[in-house]
């Protein structure tokens, strides 16, 4: 007798839950949840890591504000003139900015004035800068073929007679080729916007040292840390840094 009783029972539930009345939705089915993994005895309980808190960049300082270092200069229009150009002579890259004559909208002439592009502290003069021989400069040349580069002490001394002077936030601007550099202008010496701390030559061209007359230029650069403003990118993305850079 109870086993029939207990047949029913199950007859029913069976048919309440296999076919529902018409008219009612099927009931939801509920699905036996997934076993928690077992702990070992005395583990502690995994947490989810918290994810590590992302350093704040310092942002690179605004490069803008410079004056020209030539009176009435402007961008050359030349690509040849501004960062990134080759240097097929050397194997390497251009760093800066070329103020040829009647390439850069002033007049510039062997002998004028270079002026502070910024104001600053002199950290570097070759105030008893030696002239570079022939037979130097053909060996530097040689090693530069033969390197298929230009090495940092290469290019330093094909840079001529210099003046660097430092803006601060690592901006450095460098001033070469000169012919000379002007009294009072030191290491450790501080300098105001558009004053006179050299002069246009051509020291340390492969020209200039054959002939004073040819290749007077002023090299410019404008150093932030260890690169050249520009440094790896397109012509147009240089030249925009530059207008930026010769702006208030």
């Amino acid at each position: 007798m109870v086993a029939l009783i207990a047949a029913a029972a199950v007859a029913v539930v069976v048919g309440v839950v296999g076919a529902p009345s018409d008219g009612e939705d099927p009931p939801v089915k509920v699905g036996r949840p997934s076993p928690t993994p077992a702990s070992s005895p005395g583990s502690k309980p995994q947490l989810s890591p918290t994810p590590a808190a992302t350093p704040t960049a310092t942002p690179p300082p605004v490069i803008r504000g410079f004056r020209f270092p030539i009176e009435g200069a402007c961008i050359p229009a030349e690509d040849d003139l501004i960062p990134n150009a080759p240097r097929e002579y050397r194997f390497g890259v251009h760093e800066g900015v070329d103020f040829y004559p009647g390439r850069a909208c002033a007049t510039i002439e062997r002998g004028m004035p270079v002026l502070a592009a910024k104001t600053g502290i002199v950290i570097r003069a070759d105030v008893d800068y030696k002239d570079i021989t022939q037979e130097e400069m053909d060996g530097l040349l040689a090693r530069s073929a033969q390197e298929g580069s230009t090495a940092p002490e290469v290019l330093d001394r094909l840079r001529g007679r210099q003046v660097w002077i430092d803006h601060g936030d690592g901006v450095v601007t460098r001033y070469c080729h000169l012919l000379s550099i002007e009294p009072g202008i030191a290491e450790g010496v501080a300098v105001e916007v558009g004053q006179v701390v050299a002069r246009v030559g051509n020291s340390g061209t492969p020209e200039g040292v054959s002939d004073p007359n040819m290749e007077n230029h002023l090299h410019f650069e404008i150093r932030v840390g260890d690169s050249f403003l520009g440094q790896g990118l397109s012509v147009a993305e240089t030249r925009r840094l530059l207008e930026v850079a010769f702006s208030l």
